[in-house]
């Protein structure tokens, strides 16, 4: 029981320390899991970039040869993807043209190392007829040009909105495909460097093409994530792979929904924990405060509120605990006893009796300051203990309160003629225990009545 009063009692600081610890534990495990999710997102993107890069420049580079060496007599059903080839001649004043369908400067040098060299230069081409991207080839070989165009087909896979890996390009002009060479009309919200992205440039039937791609770019913690479509059960993180020889991006979502559902669960586990010490700070506190009114309502008289015998039994220990603390004081008990109070009863009626001696309490803790202590022991009997600097300050708030009770309009308005008390005053500070001070001063209280009533009678 003294344990669990010691809980109650220091539940503020119990609790603050719990929460602290869990937020540590947990906040430290989350950072943990979160730097291993960045991690693996930073390999998995060198990885991704590294491969794609490498399959893009060795596939280009085996077109390139074989196109390069044999642009006259290629054979397109024997050459994969290849949907057609064209040839016309090549003069001088066709450099800019050429230059420009690639991107490039007719003056730059890797222009002209085609023309040497016979290197493939490469661009993407939108058919706007069948809504295809294609890939081309321009091969320069004086006097002529040879151009061939690709389907992007077979070289990935035909990707949709349920795929794990969603893979589209990003053209110069900020246009979206499918790796297949179908447009999509593709969305980016909330993003700072793409607010907004779709093919609006592209003609009114593209834009009703499939398929659409709707990304929402979200964070936990510093990670950023895209949901497709506002789904909230797959998460993909964003790879973009730079393809320079084709004047475009390669954007790869790359699928971490595992990896973000464990921190999502790790951050609700946390909130599900200090929501539970919350619960139970709530019910202690709740506990508290029942044991606080039931401790008042045991210690307190139920009908003027002040303390009761029960409480006046620890008065000596709470006595020597403050004068061990504060500066020693001189301690006063005074015992107050109305005067006639069975004729007021008796006159008056029991009611009258009670309102006399809810006033007359009303009194007591208006005179006494906020660290004295005032008790009803008995049916119109009081104790008050008082802590002052001198014993003279003791008799004359004794006096003092004698005065008030004798002169009180809301008394003289309930009894005709008022109501006076007598008292008894002793000063504690000589080492006498509290019940022996109260036998003394209730001696006191009766010379009082015995020499007229209405006085202080003090052993000061």
């Amino acid at each position: 029981m003294n344990v669990l009063k010691v809980i109650i009692k220091q539940r503020h600081w119990l609790i603050a320390c719990a929460a602290l610890c869990i937020l540590c534990l947990h906040i430290g495990d989350i950072r943990k899991l979160a730097g291993f999710v960045e991690k693996d997102q930073q390999h998995r993107t060198q990885l991704i970039q590294f491969l794609v890069q490498d399959n893009v420049s060795r596939t280009l580079e085996v077109l390139g040869t074989t196109l390069s060496s044999s642009s006259s007599q290629i054979d397109v059903n024997n050459l994969k993807g290849a949907i057609h080839t064209s040839s016309s001649s090549f003069y001088e004043s066709d450099f800019p043209t050429v230059a420009h369908r690639f991107g490039i400067s007719d003056e730059s040098s890797l222009f002209a190392n085609a023309i040497k060299h016979r290197r493939t230069l490469w661009a993407l081409d939108y058919d706007q007829a069948n809504s295809q991207l294609h890939l081309v080839a321009g091969n320069i070989q004086p006097p002529n040009y040879f151009e061939t165009h690709f389907d992007l087909m077979p070289y990935f896979p035909r990707i949709n909105s349920g795929s794990n890996t969603i893979l589209m390009i990003e053209t110069e002009h900020q246009e979206f495909f499918m790796p297949s060479g179908e447009s999509a009309n593709i969305t980016f919200a909330n993003q700072s460097n793409r607010s907004s992205n779709s093919n609006s440039s592209n003609s009114s039937t593209q834009l009703d093409a499939e398929p659409t791609f709707h990304f929402t770019e979200t964070h936990l913690g510093n990670l950023p994530f895209f949901r497709l479509n506002s789904d909230d059960n797959r998460y993909f993180h964003l790879i973009t792979v730079p393809l320079p020889q084709l004047n475009a991006k390669l954007l790869v979502f790359d699928n971490m929904t595992t990896s973000v559902i464990e921190i999502i669960r790790s951050q609700k586990n946390l909130i599900e924990v200090i929501l539970l010490l919350g619960l139970f700070y709530v019910l202690m506190q709740a506990f508290s405060r029942y044991q606080d009114r039931t401790a008042q309502a045991l210690e307190s008289d139920t009908l003027t509120g002040l303390k009761n015998r029960l409480y006046l039994e620890g008065a000596s220990s709470r006595i020597a605990q403050s004068q061990q603390q504060e500066h020693p004081r001189c301690v006063g008990v005074i015992a107050i006893d109305l005067d006639h109070f069975k004729m007021i009863n008796d006159r008056y009626g029991h009611h009258t009796g009670d309102c006399v001696l809810v006033r007359v309490s009303e009194i007591l803790l208006e005179s006494v300051r906020r660290h004295d202590e005032c008790y009803r022991i008995g049916g119109d009997e009081f104790i008050v203990i008082i802590k002052t600097e001198k014993q003279s300050d003791i008799v004359k708030l004794a006096d003092r309160i004698r005065a008030k009770i004798s002169s009180d309009h809301q008394l003289h308005s309930q009894v005709s003629g008022g109501v006076s008390a007598s008292l008894g005053l002793v000063d504690l500070s000589t080492g006498q225990s509290i019940e022996e001070a109260i036998i003394c001063a209730d001696e006191l209280l009766y010379q009082a009545k015995n020499r007229g009533r209405n006085l202080v009678e003090s052993s000061i």
